[in-house]
């Protein structure tokens, strides 16, 4: 057999290497979403003014339901412009409820026909979800409502905010007492403030529309799935306009005002972090506008972003998470927080507390010059150095370098202050106490990675989807015997996606606080053997 010469099999390497290519982006190309939701939709937007676009809706083998290019799409080009008439913002509500109080002669009793509006755009769009949602299916949002998902039960809020409205969190629910315990510190606080907000959006909703006269919504569930409807799908119109291009709210254009709106179609476009997008509102056409600056070929799906946003943050507002996400970081305001409770119950269990030990007074000093010089909270670790954020190093700096000297929180500052201010350390002794400091923040930072490669672990088999159905096993076999424990709560029927959700979560946190921790041993080591060669 005659053997084959170099250029011939560079040639057959170089069409190999194109059929896989081909076969990558055909496994990567969208099916076409054929469902009459999605076909009313679309002829209910056309015929309110929505211009034909090169995008559909499909089924993708990664994403599952997005947008798809049926067409090539160049750079520059429009992917979408929703017209005016299909916008929902606040001033548009507003002028709905007045038109309504007019029709109902209610203003007839004040003589005036305007309304003292207090509610803020989400309660407005929230009012008006829930009230257009109740109404029966020929009303004229039916297609738009239809088209919106029956829960959000991957977003942990539609559990935590249970059956029934109250000033807490329900955790006495074995469902949400198991998303509580499994979400990261940061997460659990700021799922609290989420509910907080929401319960307070209802109740200043519901007192709003009483001294109007009007119903207030009485379906807490329902208001719930209308609130986190409005809060995973509202887009941002931009940048507000000058007063003096303001334009009547009675005329129907959108009033200067309004900064976020609902809109048929757009709320389909999924996520990416490498999306490259323009947004903005056409005033001349009144038309909400996305602008693609990359170009798609056909069949490939089509991409916005929603911001740079870490998975804490795109799980707690959206309901999903990516699973290589760039911002994500390595959040440790809890472990400072543990570490200064612990040094003030150190100081109060001292039988005799030394006049050079930190009281708890002092501790509190040195946080308010923290916090005067906007350096408390928000302590992270970057996933692209790996290193503690300035704000952690500068706090960690003034905390130890008070209890590893004994100084006086004025003394402590002002040695602060010398090292912010980049000035070295001049003699032997305040060079190794220096060290001393630098040792203990290593020290401190190890410990506290451990700790978070060890809870990670745990969180990574509990939130694994056998051990999800283990778990709900044992869960169902434990309330038949009524020996169930409350505090840890049960996995019940937390949704499967959001377990897997919880489940990337931890194990980005483990890869970084993984790699902080090889990162600090490494420089741990180079430090021990710097000091060994000067000292031999």
């Amino acid at each position: 057999m005659r053997r084959r010469g170099r250029t011939y099999r560079q040639r057959q390497q170089r069409q190999r290497q194109r059929q896989q290519q081909q076969q990558q982006q055909l496994a990567a190309r969208g099916r076409p979403c054929t469902d009459k939701t999605w076909s009313d939709l679309r002829s209910w937007c056309k015929a309110r003014g929505m211009a034909k676009t090169k995008l559909t809706l499909a089924y993708f083998p990664g994403t599952l339901r997005g947008m798809m290019a049926t067409k090539g799409i160049g750079a520059g080009e429009d992917l979408v412009r929703v017209p005016e008439s299909l916008l929902v913002t606040a001033s548009k509500v507003r002028r709905l409820v007045t038109a309504s109080m007019r029709s109902a002669a209610a203003c007839s009793r004040s003589g005036s026909t305007h309304l003292p509006w207090t509610l803020s755009e989400h309660q407005s769009l929230t009012y008006w979800l829930y009230t257009e949602s109740e109404k029966p299916s020929g009303s004229e949002w039916c297609m738009y409502i239809d088209s919106l998902p029956r829960d959000f039960a991957s977003v942990p809020l539609s559990t935590l905010a249970g059956q029934t409205p109250s000033s807490r969190i329900a955790m006495d629910a074995s469902e949400a007492s198991w998303i509580m315990g499994h979400l990261p510190y940061s997460a659990q606080q700021r799922a609290i403030e989420q509910y907080e907000r929401l319960h307070r959006d209802w109740a200043q909703t519901c007192g709003f529309l009483e001294l109007l006269g009007l119903a207030a919504p009485a379906v807490w569930r329902r208001y719930v799935w209308a609130w986190l409807a409005v809060n995973t799908r509202c887009i941002h119109l931009g940048r507000r306009r000058a007063a003096t291009d303001r334009r009547s709210s009675e005329g129907g254009s959108r009033d200067s005002r309004d900064s976020m709106a609902l809109a048929p179609v757009l709320d389909f476009l999924n996520h990416s972090e490498q999306a490259d997008v323009t947004t903005f509102y056409d005033s001349a056409r009144r038309q909400f506008v996305i602008k693609t600056n990359r170009a798609f070929s056909r069949g490939e799906e089509v991409f916005i972003s929603y911001g740079p946003h870490d998975n804490r943050f795109m799980l707690l507002e959206y309901g999903f998470v990516l699973r290589h996400n760039p911002y994500q970081v390595l959040e440790l305001d809890h472990a400072v927080k543990a570490w200064v409770d612990a040094a003030k119950s150190r100081s109060r269990a001292a039988k005799r507390p030394s006049s050079a030990a930190m009281q708890p007074a002092d501790i509190d000093e040195l946080i308010d010059t923290l916090k005067q010089h906007r350096l408390w909270g928000d302590f992270t670790v970057s996933l692209d150095d790996l290193e503690p954020s300035y704000r952690l190093t500068a706090a960690l700096r003034l905390l130890l370098l008070a209890e590893q000297r004994s100084m006086t929180p004025k003394q402590a500052v002002a040695l602060w202050g010398r090292w912010r201010r980049g000035l070295v350390e001049k003699t032997a002794a305040e060079q190794s106490a220096d060290r001393a400091v630098q040792q203990a923040i290593g020290a401190w930072m190890c410990a506290v990675c451990q700790g978070m490669a060890r809870l990670s672990q745990r969180m990574l088999r509990e939130t694994s989807i056998d051990s999800k159905e283990q778990l709900q096993s044992q869960s169902q076999s434990q309330s038949q015997s009524q020996s169930q424990s409350q505090s840890q709560g049960s996995i019940g029927s937390v949704d499967r996606f959001l377990v897997q959700c919880l489940h990337t979560v931890w194990l980005e946190i483990s890869s970084i606080a993984q790699r902080c921790l090889e990162n600090l041993e490494t420089a741990a080591s180079e430090q021990r053997n710097g000091a060994e060669q000067q000292h031999p």
